[in-house]
């Protein structure tokens, strides 16, 4: 029984040996790997930041050639790009060692501050990093010149400064690719408030009788008026255009920064507020005046819209289908030109 037993505790510490030792060998080995990885790492990285402090350095010195700039100012701007790059390794590098000890990634984007060491502000979401995305979100601002089409009448016509009378429109927005191997084709949509703006010729005010909105003169001198309809809006957009596809072991990614772009579609919503507003003087006061009111217009709203344009900034325009007032007054119907800004 004695022999028995201490065979078994022979084989037991045999066996747990052996374990040790593969364990410490598979540590050992993932050191290695991560070694590796690292260094690998660290020279894709260098080659990367030289060839922008090459470019960085082309260009400061066509600026000398060129006389923009003195010799002592081209060499502090050397010396400059040559300290962001050495901070842009350690940044990247540290970034990596991070993500393989925390198994979170850091979100490219953000700034970071040098003092000694690096600290980031970059977002970090947690694994696993999402491989293909094929839906962002953008931040939509618009802005421009407002009038109406009138039947009967051309805008050198109107009824409203071309000048005064202005739009606005901020919203949201996604981009959906369409096709599953390439982005020319984007499917946009979102929401959206638009305020339209509509300044009467003469010393005129919009006037509420009955059925219908007329303009008429306003007894006292006007320093302003102007009447703004605001609407809430979902609009839906097909979006066209090259755009850089990012292709990493880990992910892909469809960059439109710096590329041509045309959107054509449309919006659809409802007029969610009317006001007018008057500014004038009375008995030698100044008069601010609002006066919110339907002026029988149109509860639903609809239209078509477009833009074309390079990277974040388009030329814009859109065009109400739907008559800003009810029958039985004159359909006029709403007509918008400016610039648009996609910040995503």
């Amino acid at each position: 029984m004695k022999t028995i037993t201490m065979y078994l505790c022979l084989v037991f510490l045999c066996v747990n040996f052996t374990m040790q030792g593969q364990e410490k060998d598979s540590i050992q080995l993932k050191k290695e790997q991560n070694k590796r990885y690292l260094e690998g790492r660290l020279r894709i990285i260098e080659a990367d930041e030289k060839r922008l402090l090459k470019y960085e350095i082309e260009q400061i010195n066509k600026k000398l050639e060129k006389g923009k700039i003195s010799k002592e100012e081209a060499e502090r701007q050397k010396k400059k790009a040559a300290m962001l790059a050495a901070a842009n390794i350690e940044y990247r590098m540290a970034k990596t060692k991070r993500e393989m000890l925390t198994d979170y990634y850091i979100q490219e984007g953000g700034s970071f501050i040098r003092f000694g060491e690096v600290f980031d502000t970059r977002r970090i979401k947690k694994r696993p990093l999402k491989y293909d995305k094929r839906t962002y979100s953008d931040l939509v601002f618009a802005f421009g010149l407002n009038n109406a089409i009138q039947d009967g009448k051309s805008l050198s016509d109107s009824d409203y400064r071309v000048g005064g009378s202005r739009f606005f429109e901020f919203g949201i927005t996604w981009r959906t690719r369409v096709f599953k191997n390439h982005n020319f084709v984007r499917f946009k949509y979102g929401l959206s408030l638009q305020y339209n703006n509509l300044k009467p010729t003469g010393n005129r005010v919009f006037v509420d009788n009955g059925n219908e909105t007329t303009l008429e003169e306003f007894p006292n001198d006007l320093r302003r008026s102007k009447i703004r309809m605001t609407n809430l809006v979902v609009p839906i957009y097909f979006e066209f255009g090259p755009s850089n596809k990012i292709d990493k072991e880990s992910y892909v990614r469809y960059n439109t920064r710096k590329q041509f772009k045309i959107g054509i579609g449309g919006f659809a919503g409802f007029n969610i507020a009317v006001k007018q507003k008057l500014k004038y003087s009375q008995d030698g006061d100044r008069v601010d005046q609002e006066i919110r009111r339907n002026f029988n217009t149109n509860a639903f709203v609809y239209g078509l819209a477009g833009y074309i344009g390079w990277d974040d900034l388009s030329l814009y325009c859109k065009y109400d289908l739907s008559p800003i007032f009810k029958s039985p007054n004159a359909k006029q119907r709403n007509i918008s030109l400016g610039v648009r800004l996609d910040v995503f």
